[in-house]
């Protein structure tokens, strides 16, 4: 099977592949077919030299009437796929919407797009590293204009987070490399704790310091994620860390000092993310009479649909302060100022042709504790993934490999950990990301860690420059590959997982010394900018839009264009100033003024409003409607009966109108009084209504 899309035969991104990530371009890409800025993170793929924005190809209608294929032994039958909405799926700043959906939607999402990528004189094959029969789908290759907007270089394709991580897990489930350090520091006869060979060890990481590989400068001002050109590419950085320090390693005794971390380190670990509805039953609540969702345990089956794709990580380390700090309760400081991760997400699906045994080969074996029965998988195993580790001082432009592992050195499953992080029935949501521990093989080339490389600092790893390292320095790159792949067939890789040590900033710290940013910094290339809202103080209105502007944190200057001392009659909403701004005088005081370029854009009406402002900076703050299409229709639904109802009613030019043609301001009042009465009586009974629908 081949794409007409070009694939370098070394690319990590082949048609085996199809990996997910977030995306967003520079302000000179044209896209103007598209709602979203190219700053506006969004949701693509990737195959060859070139992202696809999976955004414009729903909005080509190209991901639409998605068929779920399922199969028995008398048959196989597929139906299309309903509650997928791909517009407002991958228009999202995340992948966590389309995350949550069930497994069959990513299959078929994955499906679609080998179709779309498929030459269409390679139709209807079937091999073992695609494993299903696809059909071309030439819709995209004969649409040329569509090419231009949706296809981007990787070489200038800016990259985010894939996802909004709400909790992050590290375990330790390679038993080479739990070997080594037990070694190192209990000796060989006490290596592995007595747990270790019952349970998947983990603890519970940061995942406001998860940070991208290759990250947009979107993110550079803060967290110390500046960019740096390493080898013709950005690079993140991360910043070596200060802490509490053992004054004497050989006697605790003594006590500590504040410094810099000297034992900086890297681990080499693969990531998974979490997918799928989240595990929870609903309990009644008697005290509350109603209904409460309760995490329950995931089955290893129901574990392995959980499964949505991986990552490469970096785990940085400062094992200086982890050893004061790591008794009695485990790490804290010192694995919680930085993890980079790559930012391309491989499906479980991409992976499955390269399933294999685990270096273990089973559990259990030759008297070794077996599993208890909710940790046995009947599939047990893991994936056969290369993983290199290299080091790029600041001083040259070459990288020297300093390892090699696989993720088959594991000896507790991604499906394992999972289930086991489950148990107690914690709820586990789409975008929990789940890190392997450090993957470490047998032979000393294998270890995957400086701690073990250099055997705790006693023997030195040399560069092919001439230098030597026990642990990182400040400048140095560690770049992080992992690929599959088999004779005859494309590669299925994770691209780089890359960052560069900066210096550590001493105590006290000076914030003076640093840039000041903004708390709302401008994004590159950002569309719209100077935002000035027009409003008066008793304008509901003018509040929901001020609202609506912090929510997103835009900055914005303010001008109460109607003075405030005035009484509620014509005067303020003839004023030749407001006369000026808006069109609609004498019924709509609340304008937005904005430049787009070099014009100036004004638009009235809060809804118009609200609804220019979720569009074009959903990459900005929490969302300000719901995103299912139902929600968001009943959430307008209810706005338009209070804008047609009662909204008229209340506006002063209005209420002047019916004073006037009463004659008498008391007969006004009494009319204003009973329809509006009416009209929220009307609003409250229809969101009744749809509150139990």
């Amino acid at each position: 099977m081949k794409s007409w899309i070009e694939v370098p035969t070394d690319s990590d991104f082949s048609l085996a592949n199809v990996p997910f990530g977030v995306c967003s371009f520079p302000s000179s890409s044209t896209l103007s077919s598209t709602t979203l800025a190219p700053c506006t993170p969004r949701c693509c793929t990737a195959i060859g030299n070139h992202a696809i924005d999976l955004h414009l190809l729903a909005e080509a209608g190209l991901l639409d009437n998605l068929l779920m294929t399922t199969e028995s032994d008398e048959s196989r039958c597929s139906e299309i796929i309903t509650n997928f909405h791909p517009r407002i799926v991958f228009s999202q700043p995340t992948l966590n919407e389309f995350m949550s959906c069930e497994k069959h939607v990513w299959v078929a999402v994955r499906n679609r797009l080998l179709s779309l990528f498929l030459d269409s004189s390679s139709s209807s094959s079937n091999n073992d590293i695609i494993q299903i029969a696809i059909h071309a789908d030439n819709r995209l290759q004969q649409n040329s204009a569509l090419q231009s907007q949706c296809m981007h270089p990787l070489s200038t394709t800016l990259y985010h987070l894939p996802a909004s991580i709400g909790d992050y897990t590290d375990f330790y489930s390679s038993r080479e490399h739990a070997t080594n350090v037990g070694i190192m520091f209990r000796g060989r006869d006490n290596a592995l704790q007595p747990n270790w060979l019952h349970l998947p060890v983990g603890y519970h990481g940061r995942s406001s310091s998860v940070y991208p590989s290759l990250a947009s400068s979107a993110t550079t001002a803060e967290n110390d994620c500046e960019r740096n050109l390493v080898g013709g590419e950005k690079m993140s950085t991360v910043r070596r860390p200060c802490g509490q320090l053992q004054v004497d390693p050989l006697d605790p005794a003594k006590g500590s000092i504040y410094g810099p971390c000297k034992l900086m380190d890297f681990e080499l670990e693969v990531a998974f993310f979490v997918g799928g509805p989240t595990n929870t039953d609903y309990e009644q609540d008697h005290n509350q009479q109603q209904q409460q969702p309760r995490g329950r345990p995931l089955t290893l089956s129901e574990a392995q649909d959980r499964i949505f794709g991986y990552v490469l990580m970096n785990d940085w380390s400062a094992r200086d302060i982890q050893k004061w700090e790591y008794v009695p309760l485990g790490p804290f400081t010192s694995k919680n100022f930085a993890t980079t991760i790559s930012t391309w997400v491989v499906t479980s699906m991409a992976l499955e042709p390269f399933r294999c045994e685990t270096s273990a080969g089973v559990q259990g074996g030759g008297g070794e504790p077996v599993p208890l029965e909710y940790l046995k998988d009947p599939n047990y195993g893991s994936y056969d993934v290369n993983l290199s580790v290299s080091i790029q001082p600041s001083s040259t432009s070459a990288s020297t490999q300093i390892c090699t592992s696989n993720l088959k050195n594991m000896y507790w499953s991604s499906a394992q950990q999972l289930v086991h992080h489950s148990v107690t029935g914690c709820p586990m949501n789409a975008g929990d990301l789940l890190a392997s521990g450090t993957i470490s093989g047998k032979e000393q080339h294998n270890f995957g860690s400086m701690l073990e490389l250099s055997w705790k600092g006693s023997r030195e790893v040399k560069l092919e420059n001439g230098e030597v390292r026990k642990f990182l320095k400040d400048g140095d790159a560690v770049i992080m590959k992992g690929w599959c792949q088999r004779e005859g067939s494309g590669r299925v890789g994770f691209g780089q997982c890359s960052a560069r040590i900066l210096p550590a900033i001493p105590f006290p710290y000076d914030s003076s010394k640093e840039k000041v940013v903004e708390s709302t910094p401008k994004q590159p290339g950002e569309r719209y900018t100077n935002f000035k809202l027009y409003g008066c103080w008793w304008s509901s209105c003018s509040w929901t839009v001020r609202i609506a502007l912090a929510a997103k944190g835009i900055p914005s200057e303010y001008d109460t264009h109607i003075p405030i001392n005035i009484n509620l009659d014509e005067k303020a909403l003839t004023s030749d100033k407001h006369s000026s701004i808006t069109l609609m005088q004498q019924q709509v005081p609340t304008v937005l003024e904005f430049m787009d370029g070099g014009n100036v854009v004004r638009i009235s009406q809060s809804l118009a409003i609200i609804e220019f402002l979720e569009t074009a900076f959903d990459h900005r703050g929490g969302r300000l409607l719901p995103l299912d299409p139902v929600a968001r229709a009943k959430v307008k639904e209810i706005v338009e009966a209070i804008n047609s109802v009662t909204q008229q009613l209340q506006n002063s030019s209005v209420m002047g109108m019916a004073d006037s043609i009463s004659g008498k301001e008391v007969l006004g009042n009494e009319f204003r009084k009973q329809a509006i009465m009416s009209g929220f009586s009307s609003v409250e009974k229809k969101s009744c209504h749809n509150s139990q629908h």
